[in-house]
């Protein structure tokens, strides 16, 4: 079978647009003020539009890749090697992450802000047993290790979820169901946290998740799944319409980030609730299936750059926050204007995780099978 590129090469931009989306959340204006590191020089609205807009596709975009290769990797391994494989690459990763480098990534927030605080009494009663324990980026590993258990044994209970079947295009059902059970089970979870999309819950010390998105992700690496046996993006299968997805992305992308930041100015907290999740949804939907739509058409194929870009993705993924957080903190007492120490800041910071990420491929969990 013909290797799908722009799986690999959208799974790469999307790293690619993380690493610059969490440099801009030190330049936002509004900032979180748990955020690891912030420029307070000359915050700007237009790293908060950027970074609201963005917020919502990247992970669903990543756990639908996630769903379609999980399932293919199943399907042609035994049980022993599928979890072998899953336990080098995935579980212990995250569980490094976790107890190794998370801790090291929190304790910036006072490093950056010259807070006085012994680094064993911040491991001790603030990050494992205090009010900032946190995953950091590794969520998502955690949060991906388990949709690979609950596939395993969706599997061993419907062995024939592991068969492909005849290609053949979804009908509109297909995409109706996804925006009402996202919109659904989204405007549920607004509700139950207030209307705060950005609100992280825990399940200490073992889950981290927010509970406005944890649905969209499983509904997507499911969306991933059904793709992989309806023989999505093979030669004979089905292909997104980019003139019907790439409009619908762009057009919900600006309804939701504009509503997202003035919807409040007029609307009552209920009806923002509403309105706000379904956009939420309708979004991610669009921004799903236009960005697979768009890299089908336009990047189904590889050269000497997108691999290496692409081969390095995951590491770049797994060493990225740390390392520009402390370019972001090398570049506070500078004296630039901000947009030009922005753009340096990701330059810079896309360069040192990319040499850092090679790195970490010579270790056995990140080590590219040849």
């Amino acid at each position: 079978m013909k290797r799908i590129f722009f799986l690999d090469n959208l799974k790469a931009f999307i790293i690619c647009l993380m690493i610059v989306f969490h440099i801009a959340m030190s330049y936002m204006q509004y900032a979180p003020e748990w955020w690891y590191a912030v420029d307070k020089s000359d915050p700007q609205m237009s790293f908060t539009v950027f970074v609201v807009w963005a917020d919502i596709f990247i992970m669903p975009v990543m756990f639908f890749i996630s769903g379609y290769f999980g399932i293919m990797s199943l399907s042609r391994q035994p049980a022993k090697k599928f979890w072998t494989s899953k336990l080098m690459r995935i579980f212990i990763p995250w569980v490094l992450g976790v107890i190794i480098l998370a801790p090291a990534v929190t304790y910036l927030i006072f490093l950056t802000r010259h807070v006085p605080l012994p680094f064993m009494e911040f491991l001790n009663k603030v990050f494992f047993f205090g009010p900032l324990f946190s995953h950091t980026q590794y969520w998502f590993l955690g949060t991906l290790f388990y949709l690979y258990i609950l596939l395993f044994v969706v599997a061993k209970i419907k062995p024939v979820i592991k068969e492909k079947l005849t290609p053949a295009a979804p009908g509109k059902a297909f995409f109706l169901i996804i925006a009402i059970l996202s919109y659904t089970l989204t405007v549920g979870a607004y509700y139950l946290v207030g209307g705060n999309n950005d609100n992280w819950s825990k399940v200490w010390p073992i889950f981290l998740y927010q509970p406005t998105r944890i649905s969209l992700y499983v509904i997507y690496f499911f969306a991933g799944v059904y793709a992989w046996r309806k023989q999505w993006f093979t030669e004979k299968g089905f292909r997104l319409d980019p003139t019907v997805w790439i409009p619908a992305f762009i057009f919900t992308g600006v309804f939701y980030t504009g509503y997202a930041l003035f919807g409040q100015l007029t609307a009552s907290p209920v009806t923002f609730m509403v309105i706000k999740s379904a956009l939420h949804s309708l979004f991610a939907m669009a921004s799903v299936f236009g960005l697979l739509a768009l890299f089908q058409s336009k990047l189904d194929y590889t050269n000497g750059f997108l691999k290496a870009v692409s081969d390095n993705s995951y590491t770049m993924y797994y060493s990225h926050m740390g390392l520009v957080m402390l370019v972001v903190w090398a570049l506070m007492g500078v004296a630039l204007p901000v947009y030009v120490k922005y753009i340096f800041a990701c330059i810079l910071g896309l360069v040192v995780t990319y040499v850092v990420g090679r790195i970490l491929m010579l270790l056995p969990f990140f080590a590219i099978k040849k």
